[in-house]
């Protein structure tokens, strides 16, 4: 059912910045969901085997991503945004791929998902409301947790080359937490991760302006995050000064 409700939603979108689907294929009683071979694998190996990586553009290609999904009709929620499940193409551009947690809001349809669905995905790019539902039927992923999920994305990528010596080792968002649960309780609570502080990182175009946007997308109010085409127009914007 998860693999058919993936196809589903994947196999409505063609988007540039979104990964293509080729379809299903069976092999036995396996089926498999099929897209093209991205030889430059995620974004987090390319960063980290692309010294000259134009990191600032690839953020700005996944906000358009994320933006083409949130004004889609039915509109779709991602659900499972991070570092890992964003691939670089041949031509060096980023698609958002991993569409397991994704749903489209039709409101003509009642959803029906597994308690394991749900409760699915990571605390390290969860936002404070998904972790504190004290039910099932709390947990809702939303355009809004999508944008939170981006500003952990926005981190962890531009981070990603910075030196072993420094906290940001840029694997994954409070990457100097082991545990799970100590990261899931830091984010309940409304913390957030520290201001990168390596040089290497500004050379990659952090500055001022990526950190309040990362900030803006951290808000443990929903309604103040901002739209996904706002980040779209405020990292175009960036890109071409």
């Amino acid at each position: 059912q998860r693999l058919a409700r993936e196809a589903k939603v994947w196999g409505c979108l063609t988007h540039p910045n979104i990964l293509p689907f080729l379809g299903l294929h069976h092999l036995g009683s396996t089926s498999y969901l099929v897209s093209p071979w991205m030889t430059n694998g995620h974004a987090l190996a390319f960063v980290k085997q692309n010294a000259d990586a134009d990191v600032p553009k690839l953020l700005a290609q996944v906000a358009d991503g994320l933006a083409y999904l949130h004004t889609f009709h039915p509109q779709v929620v991602h659900g499972d945004l991070k570092g890992a499940n964003i691939f670089i193409s041949e031509s060096g551009d980023a698609c958002i791929a991993d569409f397991g947690l994704s749903e489209l809001k039709d409101p003509t349809q009642e959803p029906t998902y597994s308690t394991p669905w749900l409760i699915a995905g990571h605390p390290r790019w969860q936002a404070p409301e998904l972790l504190n539902a004290e039910t099932k039927e709390q947990i809702r992923r939303t355009t809004q947790t999508d944008v939170f999920a981006f500003g952990r994305v926005m981190l962890e990528v531009l981070c990603f080359h910075q030196s072993a010596t420094c906290l940001f080792t840029g694997v994954v968002p409070f990457s100097y937490i082991d545990a799970d649960m100590q990261v899931a309780r830091k984010v309940q609570t409304g913390q957030l991760p520290d201001r990168p502080c390596d040089a290497a990182v500004v050379e990659k175009g952090f500055n001022d302006a990526m950190w309040e946007l990362m900030l803006a997308c951290w808000s443990t109010d929903p309604l103040q995050r901002p739209s996904a085409s706002s980040l779209q127009i405020a990292l175009k914007a960036r890109n071409e000064k």
